[in-house]
């Protein structure tokens, strides 16, 4: 008797275990995601599986581009929606530090598509970035995309816990990151050296995590998974022949110093699958490419179902539990903290953040005022950090990294007139006397033009008047045609100043008068003589809303001028000139469309040079550079752009000359077609163009048509 009832306690302890250990202590499934630059959207195919089959995940590690899918998903994003902010997210765009024109301030936005190398200075000395990009504006998506849970510091406090990691350059240590804002960490996690900019941590400089741990199979394990998923899209070693590029060198740097480690992780992983995408670069961030990523991350899970369906029946007696925490979305502002600004004083940044202590939090104004106030110029980064208190207010931390106050920058182009011209530039703004702009350009090589200025919008660059001195000295060549007759170079050589007064609206609009005084001579090359005075006063006025100099895709710019030089001004000469163009893009897929106009017309005694367009195809496609002159020009030029690639277009330009005048206005032209075809390639030095068109030797007898060879490169200035 006493034995049976032993018997059915035991029994009974037995079943209670059993129960317990089934109901509480199942497997738990911890998921990893590799590192490996664009490759890690082959990821999302992996998730939108585990959605289909209603697989719940308890842990998430993830490396590099593979945190930021593990992140996405960690805090209640779907694969589905994941896969949408994919294709909805210009990848190139976010990885360029530089804010769309658009959105620029005039006095950046005029120093557009001038200048491929620029460097702070410290003193005289040029300072060399510690990597290519800053990631100011991925910083920002991030913060977009994680705003729910910035407030949420414990990463085991959202949905699915979650890990990322990093490298410490200083201490030569992995990193894991486990709590502070999630924007920040994924940030340091995909810092690929040379790329990215390291980030602070602390007292470490933190790095891609790949470099060290790309498949965190170990972290996930810590965290307390029983079964690993991991999921690797990172490039295998790859032979000295597939090495070919500075991308490939970058990726075989990070990746082959954690072959050893990944090889144990490998082994560590209960289930492991890598998508077949060994050709394509980490660097492709093209839509056609992040499509084919996820075609090949389906092909991945396709070919290895029966690792889903194992997953799902070992978890078919839970239920999911991931779903998106509703937080307070207008928390109070407890304080507002900067820190690591050195320049630039703390009252300016305050106000321009344009929330105070108190206010209730809206974060989408928070990230429009941090735009704009980036889009100055004055900061490498600038982010912020939402800190809960426990009064369940939040303190915000704006992080400051500022550029320096001096800027050198450096141009060059190369056009078929002037060969190889460089253009080398000096910025100060004055600390003494906030708001102050100090300013020297040098041309170089083709032409020779120093112009130094001075000017004194506000420090917010957004108060409609502005002051402004420009010294100007200029030496360089002409061709000139008279009446459509070449009758050799000449040489233009000016010096003098400017000064006057500047009116802006918003950042597109811009009006400037001023008075001018400068000394001029055009004479015939080798031959000297004296130089004329010219003084007066000139009205201009320019709406700019391109969204690009360099290679517009859509906008308009339409300019105007009137310049009047007067002897009742101090000037030996009388003229009149009237100057008006406007140009405007559009485009539509693949397709862009072009039309642009110009108008000039002078009076009196007109100065030779002010009578020629120098450009030649690039303006007017069939005449040479300085062919197209007169002292009245009217004419249009349309234009049809193909995207063949992204970096390969090709254009049919037609080039209307609808009236023209000679200097002595008596003989004309009028109703010239001129036609050509081209090509534009896209290169880190700028655009390569070339055309070929036709059109007369003399634009005013429309005669002899000929072939006209145009090619340019690099920047414009």
């Amino acid at each position: 008797m006493f034995r049976s009832k032993k018997l059915l306690v035991s029994i009974f302890i037995i079943f209670t275990l059993s129960t317990q250990l089934l109901g509480e202590s199942s497997p738990k499934i911890g998921l990893v995601l590799s590192g490996g630059g664009s490759k890690g959207f082959a990821h999302i195919a992996t998730l939108k599986a585990l959605d289909s089959l209603h697989i719940p995940i308890d842990y998430i590690a993830g490396t590099s581009f593979g945190a930021i899918v593990g992140a996405m998903y960690a805090i209640g994003y779907s694969g589905i929606e994941i896969e949408q902010m994919a294709l909805e997210t210009d990848w190139y765009e976010v990885q360029n530090d530089e804010p769309k024109r658009k959105f620029l301030p005039y006095f950046r936005k005029k120093d557009t598509g001038k200048y491929q190398l620029n460097f702070g200075l410290k003193g005289v000395k040029p300072v060399v970035q510690t990597g290519l990009i800053h990631g100011q504006k991925i910083m920002l998506e991030l913060g977009k995309w994680t705003r729910e849970y910035e407030k949420t510091y414990d990463f085991d406090n959202f949905p699915i816990p979650f890990r990322c990691n990093a490298f410490d350059i200083i201490s030569g240590e992995e990193v894991i990151i486990k709590n502070g804002s999630l924007s920040h960490a994924l940030r340091a996690s995909l810092s690929i050296p040379t790329i990215f900019v390291p980030v602070e941590w602390g007292d470490g400089l933190l790095v891609d995590g790949g470099v060290i741990n790309n498949l965190p199979v170990d972290i996930v394990k810590e965290m307390g998974a029983d079964i690993v998923f991991a999921i690797d899209v990172a490039a295998t070693s790859q032979s000295k022949v597939n090495l070919t590029n500075i991308y490939d060198i970058i990726d075989q740097t990070i990746s082959v110093h954690g072959y050893k480690n990944k090889a144990q992780s490998i082994d560590k992983a209960d289930f492991y699958i890598k998508p077949d995408i060994q050709n394509i670069s980490f660097t492709d961030y093209r839509k056609s490419t992040i499509k084919s990523l996820f075609l090949s991350g389906e092909k991945a899970v396709q070919s290895n179902w029966e690792i889903f369906l194992q997953l799902q029946n070992i978890t078919k007696d839970r239920k999911l539990g991931i779903s998106k925490e509703i937080q307070q979305p207008h928390p109070f502002i407890g304080k507002i903290i900067i820190k690591g600004n050195k320049f630039l004083p703390q009252q300016f940044i305050y106000n321009y953040i344009g929330l105070g202590d108190g206010d209730k939090l809206d974060v989408a104004i928070l990230d429009d005022n941090i735009s704009q106030l980036y889009s100055l110029g004055y900061f490498k980064t600038l982010y912020y950090e939402i800190h809960p208190t426990d009064t369940g207010s939040v303190n915000i931390i704006i992080q400051v990294n500022e550029s320096s106050m001096r800027k050198f920058q450096l141009g060059l182009r190369w056009d078929n007139y002037y060969d190889l011209v460089g253009v080398a530039n000096i910025q100060f703004n004055s600390s003494w006397i906030p708001g102050l702009r100090i300013e020297n350009q040098t041309q170089f090589a083709g032409i020779k033009k120093n112009v130094f200025s001075i000017y004194y919008p506000s420090r917010k660059l957004s108060f409609p008047a502005y002051p402004f001195l420009r010294i100007t000295n200029a030496k360089y060549d002409y061709k000139y045609f008279s009446k459509g007759n070449y009758t050799g170079r000449y040489t233009l050589r000016s010096d003098g100043f400017t000064a006057g007064m500047g009116l802006l609206l918003k950042n597109y609009w811009n009006t400037e008068l001023e008075y001018f005084w400068k000394m001029e001579s055009f004479l015939h090359e080798n031959v000297n003589g004296d130089k004329e005075v010219f003084a007066g006063i000139s009205l201009s006025a320019q709406l700019d809303l391109l969204d690009d100099v360099l290679f517009p895709n859509n906008g308009i710019v339409v300019r105007g001028k009137y310049e009047n030089s007067s002897t009742e001004w101090g000037s030996s000469v009388n003229y009149h000139i009237y100057q008006g163009s406007a140009d405007m893009i559009v485009t539509r897929k693949r397709n862009t469309f072009r039309m642009a106009g110009y108008y000039h017309q002078g009076l009196n005694d007109l100065p030779k040079n002010l009578t020629t367009i120098s450009d030649g195809s690039q303006t007017f496609a069939g005449l040479d550079e300085f062919q197209l002159q007169g002292k009245t020009l009217f004419f249009s030029r349309f234009e049809f752009r193909y995207k063949h690639k992204k970096d390969i277009f090709a254009h049919a330009i037609l080039s209307w000359l609808i009236t023209a005048k000679s200097e002595d206005s008596q003989i004309s032209a009028e109703n010239i077609l001129c036609p050509g075809i081209g090509i534009t390639l896209i290169s880190p030095l700028g655009p390569l163009e070339f055309i070929w068109s036709r059109g007369p030797e003399n634009m005013y007898a429309n005669e002899n048509w000929k072939n006209v060879f145009h090619f340019s490169a690099g920047y414009k200035f």
